[in-house]
């Protein structure tokens, strides 16, 4: 009897469970109903500005709260801004909560900020890391110059001002391509694009696509260097160490501190529609990138399903 309970443990063991998410740091947020442990609803068709995360009753005023900023901020007016809206994007290998739904963004409007859970001083040392699910729906605006559209950013909330920061570092950006689009990053400010680093592979509105950035700071001024990671490979989810970044940007303009991540519909030459999910913000790879639980294989099920049964029957002739 005691080597069917061990044999039966075993095969169980590789079934699914319900992930446990972090709560501070690495800060996650999948886009999806939160009221349960503080946060907002997310309802679908609302605004991502005013939506606050699970931790944000942990950490009040100061932890993962969106903001919205931008020239129509009190406006009343119809205008672009991050929505959250119906449907996730999923990275094989890669944890991850469902919900339903994720947040769409695209055009020239109101951009959103959300606050980390540092407070308003932020980080000021060592490495910050974000991932998210990508996925362009629309590449109208689109130039072969490419802009930016996320990033990290030096305050928080709305601050003495609601215009659209331009201080923004890591930046994501993209332009257009021969049939689709280029990815790329940029560190910070410099005047020009000339300091961004591109992916020469052209991807379409089809892909999703799991994107990895970091910035370092380093002790000197405008030696601050940005990397990005653009479907890095399952096996290196949850490492200690981050594997070999596919790009690097330096020889912008330095951040003093990151306090929070901005998502941006800022330009005319931004993408016009965009889908982003599972966004993660932490201080190491294995942070953003944690591993998910696999599926058991459909022979795995069925044995402890039968070695189920079999212990209940011979449970009952005892």
């Amino acid at each position: 009897m005691k080597k069917l309970i061990l044999l039966l443990s075993g095969c169980l063991t590789g079934m699914p469970v319900l992930a446990q998410l972090a709560v501070g740091n690495p800060e996650y947020d999948p886009f999806s109903d939160a009221s349960t442990g503080g946060g907002t609803t997310y309802v679908t068709g609302s605004n991502l500005a005013g939506q606050t995360s699970a931790s944000y009753a942990a950490y009040n005023s100061s932890g993962q709260a969106w903001y919205e900023l931008g020239p129509n901020v009190g406006s009343g007016g119809t205008y672009s801004q991050p929505t959250i809206v119906a449907g996730d994007l999923s990275v094989p290998g890669l944890a991850f909560a469902g919900g339903g739904q994720s947040v769409a963004f695209g055009g020239n409007g109101d951009s959103a900020r959300m606050n980390l859970t540092t407070g308003t001083g932020g980080i000021t040392s060592g490495t910050v890391y974000f991932s998210f699910a990508l996925q362009l729906t629309d590449l109208t605006g689109l130039t072969t110059a490419g802009t930016y559209w996320a990033g990290f950013n030096n305050v928080q909330s709305q601050n003495s001002s609601t215009a659209t920061p331009t201080t923004i570092v890591s930046r994501v950006m993209t332009r257009s391509a021969a049939g689709g689009f280029n990815i790329g990053i940029q560190e910070g400010s410099s005047g020009t694009l000339g300091n961004a680093a591109w992916d020469n592979t052209v991807f379409t509105t089809a892909d999703t696509l799991f994107v990895v950035g970091c910035y370092t700071f380093n002790p000197l001024t405008g030696d601050d260097v940005s990397q990005l990671w653009v479907d890095p490979n399952a096996s290196t989810f949850g490492s200690a160490t981050a594997p070999t970044a596919d790009l690097s940007s330096s020889g912008g303009t330095d951040i003093a501190r990151i306090a929070s991540f901005m998502l941006m519909d800022r330009a005319a030459n931004e993408p016009a529609g965009g889908l982003l999910d599972d966004l993660r913000v932490g201080l190491d790879w294995a942070d953003v990138t944690p591993v998910g639980t696999p599926e058991p294989s459909t022979g795995a099920l069925g044995l402890a399903l039968a070695l189920t049964g079999l212990f209940f029957a011979r449970f009952r002739r005892k």
